[in-house]
């Protein structure tokens, strides 16, 4: 058993185990002699590896956990996934240090750890100005100067070439759809790529939505909201005019659309008009994608809005999605080749946001999570209908399709899993599961599968102020006693000696490092972090005495040159249940107790979980010659399918 409790022994055992219904099911599956792989008839382990001639066809779903695909596969709700495993190969894949997405999918991509791809986590701090940033990429909005404009821009903060890049100077032609943090998308000679995660939306922000409504702001609560806004209407009359917010223009105010609504509340229905565009919308629906177009002197954004209609017969509550970006603008690379993206969006509907599943606007209590849950759906299937379109077309020799709804639904819907029919995750995960079969029909006896997430779950119920809990160690001191602390703002760090932002990622204030240092590196430097360490590992739920903190790796000693200044000294590995809390996300400190209950509708994470207990999943049609395969191994893999020199320190899973 592994130190993090993740036995994968027991795990295959279990899974053989629960793969025996299934097989009993099959009345068309031979009683005896080797597994037959249903592409081309012969044993896994005999199949010509060596053969390149196919294609390699790569399904990612983000945050897929083994565990549910084992409980799921042996209630038989996941066929297409069980005949995988019993004719090809199902296990754990080891994930990263923190085990969150971007450091993940940028393993995936360089083969490389955190330490050589300088990929931390979600965020990074400057320490020059203790500012927290985007840290898998950097993007900016227009900037107005007078009378001239500087266009938005946006660029990869990873460190090495990714697989794609190897493959494109090699003359390996790859169809990229929807990898996550693949961005700035990568110009490609030799194929064709739709990004994804990592797309900002038209107010150049991770994913922004507005809520339209009539209801008055209760006492005690706050139209900013985390993720979006909230703008309350006056409603005197059927007729309502409005206006769509885009990016901020030269006069720092956001450049708008007309938005005009009428309001028929005896039919629920809303007439919404805007950019050229009418609808009928019914309450409880959706709408089509409403043109837009935002402009000032030198600048234009084309993008596109959809509308929700959440009530009208009473109050007003109409729910407007993140502003997409229109794939035609120049400023922003987000695939090509251009006319067949611009085709693509088109034909099948497809937003284009990368953070496309709204749970922001769950989070705070604006969208159902019905809704939610059906926008999840959909838009699995409208990316599926685009993959199936590659795949039948055969235009490239490696083609990729990445489905995030898996790790968002488990975000939300983690707690639902002790519902006797799994909730609303065990939904997801069969549509996925669906999409497999559909790939799979579409393969070729010469093509290779693989399926593969980058990380599982937990949930998380419980989080940890860790400025808080620092400044209890006196450790972290505000500029005033009592005083305010956000985005790491109003810290006196003349006298604070560790500060934390991000997931788990804590930091000494350090002299020469940081711009207001107080700590000497050395002997001082070792002597916070070991007690910082000690301290939390001694750290117990009040609740259930059981540990808080799985364990504190280090990473900056880890770290070599340039990536020294931007890594965390330490990151914390908690225990399922529990986490860093939101506002220590963006360097914040609240007052008073440092352990508190999860408040939002986001119930499940992983983002500072142990790696020992969260690995992803990988599934395959063919099987490796190695056990215990890694996320790093992805990257050697693909290299060596196509003969190239698959690097390290990855392994390839076929010679």
């Amino acid at each position: 058993m592994t130190a993090g409790g993740f036995d994968r022994r027991t795990f295959l055992q279990a899974a053989l185990a629960g793969l025996l219904l299934p097989a009993c099911k099959d009345s068309n599956r031979s009683k005896a002699g080797p597994s037959k792989n249903p592409a081309s008839g012969k044993s896994p382990a005999t199949k010509n590896l060596k053969n390149t001639a196919g294609r390699l066809v790569i399904l990612g779903f983000d945050g897929v956990d083994p565990r549910l695909v084992q409980r799921w596969i042996s209630s038989g709700d996941l066929p297409n996934m069980a005949k995988l495993s019993r004719d090809g190969y199902f296990s754990p894949l080891g994930s990263t240090s923190p085990p969150n997405s971007p450091v993940a999918w940028t393993t995936f991509a360089t083969g490389k750890d955190p330490s050589e791809h300088g990929v931390f986590g979600f965020i990074k701090r400057d320490p020059r100005t203790y500012l927290p940033g985007t840290a898998p990429y950097s993007i900016t909005g227009p900037r107005f100067h007078g009378g001239s404009v500087d266009q938005p821009t946006a660029r990869s903060n990873r460190i090495g070439d990714a697989w794609w890049d190897t493959l494109d100077r090699a003359g390996v032609s790859v169809g990229m759809l929807f990898v996550p943090y693949a961005f700035p998308a990568p110009d490609l000679h030799h194929g064709r790529v739709f990004a994804g995660l990592g797309v900002p939306d038209a107010r150049f922000t991770n994913s922004s939505f507005t809520l339209y409504t009539s209801e008055p702001r209760q006492p005690g609560t706050s139209d900013r909201v985390a993720g979006g806004r909230i703008i309350r209407l006056s409603v005197t009359s059927s007729s309502i005019d409005t206006t769509i917010d885009g990016p901020r223009g030269p006069d720092k105010k956001p450049l708008n659309l007309a938005l005009h609504l009428e309001l028929n509340r005896k039919n629920g229905i809303i007439k919404i008009s805007s950019g050229g565009k009418t609808q009928l919308v019914a309450e409880g629906q959706r709408s089509d994608w409403f043109p837009v177009k935002f402009s000032a002197p030198g600048f234009e954004l084309v993008g596109r809005v959809r509308f929700h209609v959440l009530s009208v017969k009473k109050e007003l509550r109409l729910y407007a999605s993140p502003i997409q970006i229109d794939p035609g603008q120049d400023f922003l690379p987000l695939g090509g080749p251009r006319d067949w993206l611009i085709r693509a969006v088109e034909k099948h509907q497809l937003p284009t946001v990368g953070w496309v599943h709204d749970t922001s606007a769950v989070n705070a209590g604006v969208l159902p999570k019905t809704v939610f849950l059906g926008a999840v759906l959909d838009t699995m299937r409208t990316r599926a209908s685009l993959l199936m379109e590659e795949l039948e077309n055969h235009a490239t020799r490696v083609q990729m399709g990445v489905f995030t709804g898996t790790d968002r639904a488990a975000h939300i819907f983690y707690k639902e899993l002790q519902r006797d029919d799994g909730g609303p995750l065990k939904l997801v995960y069969k549509e996925m599961d669906r999409i497999i079969g559909q790939a799979q029909r579409r393969l070729k006896p010469e093509d290779r599968l693989v399926v593969m997430s980058d990380h599982g779950f937990h949930p998380f119920d419980r989080m940890l102020h860790v400025n808080t809990w620092l400044e209890q160690q006196n450790l972290f001191r505000r500029s005033k006693p009592g005083g305010a602390v956000r985005f790491l703002r109003g810290v006196d760090w003349s006298q604070t000696k560790a500060y934390s932002l991000g997931n788990g990622q804590v930091y000494v204030n350090l002299k020469g490092r940081e711009s207001a240092g107080s700590v000497h590196a050395g002997p001082q430097q070792k002597m916070i972090l070991a007690q910082i360490k000690r301290r939390l590992l001694e750290l117990k739920d009040p609740a259930s005495g059981t540990k808080l903190v799985s364990q504190v790796y280090p990473v900056s000693n880890l770290t070599k040159g340039q990536l020294q200044s931007i890594a965390p000294d330490l990151q914390i590995a908690f225990s399922p249940g529990w986490r860093s809390s939101w506002e220590t996300s963006l360097g914040g400190a609240p007052l008073g107790d440092a352990m508190a209950k999860n408040p939002k509708a986001w119930c499940g994470d992983h983002a500072a979980s142990d790696i020992k207990d969260t690995p992803g999943i990988i599934m395959l049609g063919n099987k490796p010659m190695q056990s215990d395969p890694n996320l790093k191994d992805l990257s050697s893999t693909i290299k060596a399918f196509f003969k190239l020199d698959p690097g390290g320190p990855g392994r390839p899973f076929w010679s």
